[in-house]
């Protein structure tokens, strides 16, 4: 009897050390949710992450942490990661849960996107779509499918471009290569030389063809009383 009741007081020991290592740990875990919570909030989304990737770590079996990280991701525009976080939520929660909806619909959209890599020699900014978004090289986690038109363009170079089609669930990589404008011949160091070489040989062919003529040219017949003579 006394030995059951030793073993039920060191059972109920270990509950309550586990209950106190426990209360610290989510705790601390709220607190990195929260923080991350409000930098989502006031659009610092790399900080978001970092304070929610904390929070996860420390109660992995939360699903709210998971949910956060998927909606920080989306707007960091990796909905690869993502969507392995909207299924780790999913996973966790009841099928009633009211989040479940608006997760399932990013989810959705997430998966109609591609990867993209793009670069470009010499680096370059880069539009897609007619609109700047960077310089190369670039990498887009979340490019819509369907086909896009991609450009490089870069003082001094001639601008490259390229049409492509991205493909949903798959990753794509454009290389364009930029080229600097050819000189006109005219630019060009040697044109005028033997631009120049060419005006002194038709010069001096001119002065010899004139002289020619002149040296050629028979003197005038003089007539008088003693006859004609040249």
């Amino acid at each position: 009897m006394r030995a059951s009741a030793v073993a039920i007081i060191a059972f109920h020991g270990l509950l309550s050390s586990s209950s106190a290592n426990a209360e610290p740990t989510e705790a601390a875990a709220q607190l990195h949710l929260d923080r991350g919570i409000v930098a989502f909030e006031r659009g610092d989304y790399a900080v978001a992450h970092r304070e929610l990737v904390a929070a996860r770590d420390l109660v992995p079996h939360k699903a709210n942490p998971y949910r956060w990280l998927a909606l920080a991701e989306i707007q960091l525009g990796d909905c690869t990661q993502a969507v392995t976080n909207i299924d780790n939520f999913v996973s966790r929660v009841a099928a009633d849960d009211p989040r479940l909806a608006e997760l399932t619909r990013l989810r959705d959209l997430c998966q109609r996107t591609g990867i993209l890599n793009v670069s470009a020699r010499p680096p370059a900014t880069l539009r897609i779509d007619g609109s700047i978004v960077g310089t190369t090289p670039f990498r887009a986690l979340s490019m819509r499918a369907g086909a896009h038109r991609v450009v490089a363009e870069k003082p001094g170079f001639v601008a490259a471009s390229r049409s492509f089609v991205v493909t949903a669930g798959q990753e794509l990589t454009v290389h364009l290569d930029l080229v600097a404008p050819s000189t006109p011949v005219t630019r060009r160091w040697w044109f005028w030389t033997i631009a120049a070489g060419t005006a002194i040989a038709a010069g001096t062919a001119f002065v010899l063809l004139i002289d020619g003529e002149d040296s050629s040219r028979l003197p005038p017949i003089e007539c008088g009383p003693a006859g004609c003579r040249p």
